[in-house]
């Protein structure tokens, strides 16, 4: 195995198209040395994922990656090694995805006002068994009922932002994502902080906030914007994380593993401040 790894991947259970155990074959396939699974404000893929991982000898960390706001902009907030059991986040990610349930009855009535009627059981069926409903979920009964030639056509011209079908997606405060994760005894990283028009102006404002690291490797930062992100790491004692974002072929895209890997010294310190921070948990 090569001395790199992955922290940021998304399953069936969320909005990716491969099954937990699917992605650590694809990551132990490519060499990979460590994997996180973080689908979107869910964590009922990390079980499988990280059995799967264990058999095939690779290191893993249990994960979520959050919808937050910071006022009008949506954040989103990676949490590694997380307590999967911890009560009051699973509250939280059962709020999520009844907001995420609620919001998939509201985009198909949008639907029908263009003259387009799909069922909830098409989009269900589009999810892994106790995963979490998304935009990517309708997109792909659209393309499967021949509405569209591909998953992304239905993102334009349908649902994305400013799209007739468009509906804004319910989120926690950006402070109340980090304290759960913490109360779960992870760690709040902030992701891809260079992807979007206004997060990359808000990044040094959202770190004065108690995050305890950034991702700093993304399949969409630039080279510049990685190394700008490592720098205010290093002025701000952070941790540095990374990962592709891959969400298999989801959206008929080259899967994007492998793409980003992370060397096994950041992860290294991640498992340390993992590890401070169980012991505080215990003392305090």
């Amino acid at each position: 195995m090569i001395p790199y790894a992955d922290l940021h991947l998304h399953t069936n259970h969320s909005d990716g198209s491969d099954s937990p155990s699917r992605m650590a074959e694809r990551a132990a396939a490519l060499g990979l040395s460590a994997i996180a699974i973080t689908d979107h404000d869910a964590v009922t893929g990390v079980e499988e994922a990280c059995s799967r991982a264990r058999a095939l000898g690779l290191g893993f960390l249990s994960g979520v990656e959050l919808s937050a706001s910071y006022g009008r902009v949506e954040v989103h907030v990676v949490g590694l090694g997380i307590d999967i059991g911890h009560a009051p986040l699973r509250a939280a990610l059962e709020r999520l995805r009844e907001g995420r349930s609620t919001r998939t009855d509201q985009i198909l009535e949008q639907l029908k006002c263009c003259g387009i009627e799909l069922s909830r059981e098409e989009v269900e069926a589009q999810l892994a068994d106790g995963g979490t409903l998304g935009r990517v979920h309708v997109a792909r009964a659209l393309k499967d009922r021949g509405i569209t030639k591909t998953v992304q056509e239905g993102f334009d011209r349908f649902i994305r932002n400013g799209r007739r079908a468009y509906v804004p997606k319910a989120s926690l405060g950006c402070l109340e994502a980090l304290e759960l994760i913490h109360d779960a005894g992870g760690l709040a990283i902030l992701a891809h902080p260079g992807v979007g028009s206004s997060v990359p102006k808000l990044t040094t404002r959202l770190l004065d906030m108690p995050f305890d690291g950034i991702e700093v490797f993304h399949t969409k930062h630039t080279p510049a914007q990685s190394k700008g992100f490592m720098q205010l790491a290093q002025e701000r004692g952070l941790l540095v994380s990374g990962g592709s974002d891959c969400h298999g072929t989801a959206l008929k895209q080259e899967p994007e593993m492998g793409k980003v890997r992370l060397p096994l010294e950041y992860v290294e310190r991640i498992q340390e401040a993992m590890t401070l921070r169980a012991k505080m948990k215990d003392e305090g």
